[in-house]
């Protein structure tokens, strides 16, 4: 064979092998895998379930195309704790199906009255979810409307509150949605922040955006800076069923609820104030 034959099979094979190589790195680019579901378990009561907040932490993640899909799941009753929820057989059966996270969020009064009851029925249900392979999340809530009744009636609320979660947490090595951290900012820059209803305790749609924006945030570790003012819950045909508020107030909101996440992270990682 001479040497220009020689040559001619030496730049086929080259060719042949970039060739190859483009529709290897094709076909596995193609092939990418998806990113995995986060599965989210929320248990509580009509905090959690009002304005269908699990649907809108949800709908946040869609939103948001670079993270991972968000599947959520709410056990939830009116009124009721977490020394309920911990002997409750739908609870329980619902954690034993596994999940990425279970929320907890106690009845709004009890962290601040009586906080043994609040870390008994957590230690439960943290056994149990731990048991399932899963991290629980405590879902930190906010004080109610600090009028100057509520303030002379529980004047420390939000303190005692926000430490009887964090102090829970520690202790169980879990996660936590500060939103409680997230109302008191926006309260105290502004303390006509439409974040309750008319009952001065429950969520208002702003409310339960602002404690969305803090999930999202707790979860994906990323600030919810470029997330929309209106979510869509569901979508049957032309028909939408939605959450919004107005973009002014949520571009105020998205940045206070990511300083509350990363206050909360770092209280959790550092060492408590000794007494």
């Amino acid at each position: 064979m001479n040497i220009k034959k020689l040559s001619s099979l030496a730049v086929c094979a080259v060719i042949g092998v970039a060739v190859l190589g483009g529709s290897l790195y094709r076909t596995h680019a193609a092939k990418a895998p998806a990113k995995k579901t986060i599965r989210v378990l929320f248990v509580g009561n009509s905090y959690t379930y009002g304005n269908k907040l699990p649907q809108v932490v949800a709908a946040m993640a869609r939103a948001d195309k670079t993270v991972a899909p968000m599947e959520v799941k709410m056990v939830a009753s009116g009124g009721k704790n977490l020394i309920w929820h911990s002997q409750n057989k739908t609870t329980l059966d619902a954690i034993a199906e596994g999940w990425d996270y279970v929320i907890l969020q106690d009845q709004s009064l009890t962290p601040t009255l009586m906080p043994q009851r609040t870390r008994k029925g957590a230690a439960v249900l943290d056994a149990a979810i731990k048991k399932a392979g899963a991290k629980t999340m405590f879902f930190m809530t906010w004080q109610r409307k600090p009028t100057p009744e509520l303030l002379k009636k529980y004047p420390d609320m939000h303190k005692r509150n926000s430490e009887t979660y964090m102090s829970v947490a520690r202790e169980l090595k879990a996660a936590v949605a500060p939103v409680g951290y997230a109302w008191k900012a926006a309260t105290d820059a502004n303390p006509n922040c439409p974040l309750y209803t008319k009952d001065n305790s429950h969520p208002s749609r702003a409310g339960t955006y602002l404690a969305a924006c803090v999930f999202y945030s707790t979860i994906y570790n990323k600030p919810p800076t470029r997330l929309p003012a209106t979510v869509i819950l569901s979508q049957k045909g032309n028909r939408k069923t939605v959450l919004s508020i107005p973009s002014t107030l949520a571009s105020t909101l998205k940045p206070i609820a990511w300083t509350a996440v990363q206050k909360a992270k770092k209280e959790l990682t550092s060492k408590p104030k000794t007494k």
